[in-house]
C-alpha cells in the first residue's frame, strides 16, 4: 500500500516535542543573556543578589573586628586612670592605719570597724588594680597625685568641690591623708588614745576619699569607675556618721 509522505499521529507528536522553544526553563536562564562571545552577561537580579551577599559579608567583618578589638579603654592621662591610681594609694594608707589599730585595740566596736575597713578597702584596691591591668596601663603614676583633677575647675566641671581638694597639700598628700607622724602615733599611744586618734584621722581620710570619688563621677563615664565611686561615696559617708557618733560616745570630738 503506497504511503502519502505525511507523518502519522505518533511521528507528529515526536516532531512537536523536538521543536525548540523560546521560553526559559530555569531561573538561571532568566539571569543571563547570550553575549557576542558565547558567554553570558550578569543581569539585574544576579547583581542584586551579589550586592546583598557582599553587604552581609562586610557587616560580618565589622562585627568581628569590633569583637576582637573590644570597646575603647581609658587613656593613660584620663580621669578614670588617675582616680584608680590615686585611690589605690589613698586606700592603702587607710588599710595600714586600720590594721595597726585592729591589732592593738581592746575595744570590740573599734576592732569590728577596723577589720571591716581593711577588708573592704583592700578588695576595692584589687578592683582598681584589675582595671589598670585590663586597660594596659601601669599601676604606678608618672607624675604627682591629683593631676587628673586639675584644670577642670575653670570649666565648672568640679562645681561644689573646693579647689584645695583638687591638689596635694603642703606635705604632698592627697585630701584627708594622715602624715607619717600621725600614723606612727597610732602605734605608740596608749590604746584608748590610739582608738580616738584613729577615728579622728579616719573621718578626715574618708572625707578626702569621698571628695575624690565625687570628682571622678563628674569627670568620667567609665561604667566600672562610676559604680565603684558611687559605692565609695555611699559607704564612706555612712562610716563618717558612725565614727562621729563613736567619738561622741567616748567623750571626744572629730
Amino acid at each position: 500500500m503506497a504511503t502519502t509522505g505525511e507523518p502519522g499521529p505518533a511521528e507528529a507528536g515526536a516532531l512537536e516535542d523536538d521543536e525548540p522553544t523560546d521560553e526559559p526553563d530555569t531561573d538561571d536562564e532568566l539571569d543571563s543573556s547570550p553575549s557576542s562571545s558565547g558567554g553570558s552577561w550578569l543581569t539585574g537580579r544576579t547583581l542584586v543578589r551579589m550586592a546583598i551577599a557582599g553587604l552581609a559579608l562586610l557587616a560580618g567583618m565589622v562585627l568581628l573586628v569590633s569583637y576582637v578589638q573590644g570597646p575603647a579603654t581609658p587613656s593613660d592621662n584620663s580621669a578614670a586612670a588617675g582616680l584608680a591610681r590615686d585611690m589605690i594609694d589613698h586606700h592603702a594608707q587607710a588599710v595600714d592605719m586600720a590594721t595597726i589599730v585592729q591589732r592593738r585595740t581592746q575595744d570590740d566596736d573599734i576592732r569590728y570597724l577596723t577589720t571591716d575597713m581593711a577588708l573592704t578597702q583592700s578588695s576595692q584596691m584589687g578592683q582598681m588594680q584589675g582595671w589598670l591591668n585590663l586597660w594596659g596601663l601601669s599601676i604606678g603614676r608618672t607624675g604627682q597625685p591629683m593631676q587628673w583633677m586639675q584644670g577642670h575647675e575653670a570649666e565648672h566641671e568640679l562645681s561644689g568641690i573646693a579647689s584645695d581638694d583638687t591638689h596635694v597639700d603642703e606635705n604632698g598628700l592627697m585630701p584627708g591623708m594622715a602624715t607619717q607622724k600621725q600614723v606612727n602615733e597610732l602605734r605608740s599611744l596608749p590604746t584608748k588614745q590610739a582608738d580616738i586618734l584613729f577615728l579622728q584621722l579616719m573621718i578626715k581620710h574618708h572625707q578626702g576619699g569621698v571628695t575624690m570619688a565625687q570628682a571622678a563621677l563628674k569627670l568620667t563615664d567609665e561604667p566600672v569607675v562610676v559604680n565603684l565611686c558611687k559605692t565609695i561615696v555611699k559607704g564612706q559617708q555612712a562610716e563618717i556618721t558612725l565614727m562621729q557618733n563613736m567619738l561622741s560616745e567616748r567623750g571626744a570630738t572629730p
